[in-house]
């Protein structure tokens, strides 16, 4: 373990404010082995974001909005649409908005839906329309190698209010995003 940590350095533990506050709108990243909560601190950092009375500065954060790319259909409290629902969605006047999509268990289709997803996403971001939101991306590794993930990635500081890939390695986009370890790690 000291090896780790002196290789690795100390991964911070997730919480509202680590990953909202602390790291203002710089991407984060949960990661942690199989089982370790990371989906469940995620739920609770997007339910302390979604409620207006709560979190640091609530008062002042104005229209909250939040998009999963829910890959193991694990968020049933958000609403569930499709791709052509996606493409529709007027995410500047967004107010509230609580969606997922949910793709194929192909890994090669789901894949490909995401791929289009993420270049929709990169499309729209110098519109303004992702300023509200926070995006969420599941199974995170499963698309590390795609171009248009990467591209918002190392952009979405300036054009989303804050994007969380959840993983199983934190390596997997070091240097573009903050790792933070899931909350029940340690509990």
């Amino acid at each position: 373990m000291v090896n780790t940590i002196e290789r690795e350095g100390v991964v911070p533990i997730a919480n509202y404010e680590q990953a909202f506050i602390k790291s203002g709108s710089r991407p984060v990243i949960i990661a942690g082995e199989s089982g370790s909560g990371k989906t469940t601190t995620v739920k609770s950092l997007l339910n302390t974001f979604m409620n207006p009375k709560t979190g640091p500065a609530a008062p002042n954060m104005g229209p909250r909005n939040a998009f999963i790319l829910d890959v193991d259909d694990e968020y049933q409290e958000f609403k569930r649409i499709d791709l052509g629902k996606f493409f529709d969605i007027d995410g500047a006047n967004a107010n509230g908005l609580r969606i997922r999509f949910v793709p194929n268990s192909n890994v090669e289709i789901s894949r490909a839906e995401a791929a289009t997803l993420f270049s929709h996403l990169n499309f729209i971001k110098n519109s303004g329309a992702l300023q509200n939101w926070v995006i969420v991306v599941e199974e995170g590794h499963r698309f590390k190698d795609d171009t248009n993930l990467r591209a918002l990635l190392i952009e979405a500081r300036k054009f989303v209010r804050k994007l969380i890939i959840i993983t199983t390695d934190w390596r997997t986009y070091e240097g573009i995003t903050l790792a933070l370890k899931p909350a029940l790690f340690n509990q």
